[in-house]
């Protein structure tokens, strides 16, 4: 019997004539450390009920964190987000390597300390693309992590002066349809 028996062909539909934006939403970026998650709900895998392609990489219940803690927001510069996802590895192994990279203009102490302390911490990281679909970068068993950042202070004054950072996961490229859970935050 072939692993792959129960996978069944679906077609791959596409309107040539729809409004396809590209790129992400600079209102949608969130991060967080994956440690801090209760609860994190996986896609459907071949051979279980209901398995298609969407629901592959579809979670729609939500992913939950211990009391008090949550999604932490980044605001990114317009213009600067990329989510990618790529195969790696050899034929017959190979694996999804699913980044985000974004521009997070200025070089203020708390976005410095930010990827200082983030830096080796596994993590989560959650994109709105323009279309308004959400994707999550590191899932229950596979953390982002941080793989390249880039400060820069310019040269001139029409150069940029800000942050661009890459975070990459060796995991599936998760749609996620649930509700955000954010930190309760004291005044």
């Amino acid at each position: 019997m072939s692993c792959f028996e129960e996978v069944e062909t679906e077609n791959l539909d596409a309107c040539l004539n729809g409004e396809i934006q590209a790129g992400l939403s600079e209102v949608g970026l969130y991060y967080a450390k994956h440690e801090d998650v209760l609860a994190f709900p996986m896609p459907k895998k071949i051979g279980e009920v209901g398995y298609n392609y969407e629901e592959a990489v579809t979670v729609a219940t939500a992913i939950t964190f211990n009391a008090g803690k949550g999604w932490g927001k980044i605001i990114f510069q317009p213009d600067t987000g990329e989510g990618t996802v790529d195969l790696v590895g050899n034929k017959g192994n190979k694996k999804t390597k699913n980044a985000v990279t974004f521009f997070v203009a200025g070089n203020s102490k708390k976005l410095l300390g930010y990827f200082l302390t983030m830096k080796n911490i596994p993590s989560l990281y959650l994109y709105t693309e323009r279309d308004g679909q959400k994707r999550v970068v590191g899932d229950k068993f596979n953390p982002a992590y941080m793989s390249e950042v880039k400060a820069t202070t310019g040269k001139g004054g029409e150069d940029e002066k800000g942050v661009t950072i890459t975070i990459e996961s060796y995991a599936i490229p998760i749609v996620y349809e649930g509700t955000l859970q954010f930190p309760v935050e004291t005044p």
